[in-house]
């Protein structure tokens, strides 16, 4: 029983990984991950966190705006 139990665990979890690669697929997701990934970039280009802030939100913005135009 106890393999069964962790198994049905296993399934579990798979399904809330697949839920969330679902959820990084739409439009808020990818804004999400550009907006971490435009920050960091941004950061280590010499940017203070401020700035680095706002430019990668402006950025994520567009993104957004821009896949919902598309209909993604």
């Amino acid at each position: 029983m106890t393999i069964l139990s962790r198994f049905l665990k296993f399934l579990e979890w798979l399904e809330s990984i697949q839920a969330f690669l679902h959820f990084l697929t739409e439009p808020v997701g990818l804004s999400m991950s550009a907006t971490l990934l435009f920050y960091f970039t941004i950061q280590h280009l010499g940017c203070d966190i401020l700035s680095a802030m706002t430019l990668s939100l402006s950025l994520a913005i567009a993104l957004f705006y821009s896949l919902e135009q598309a209909g993604l």
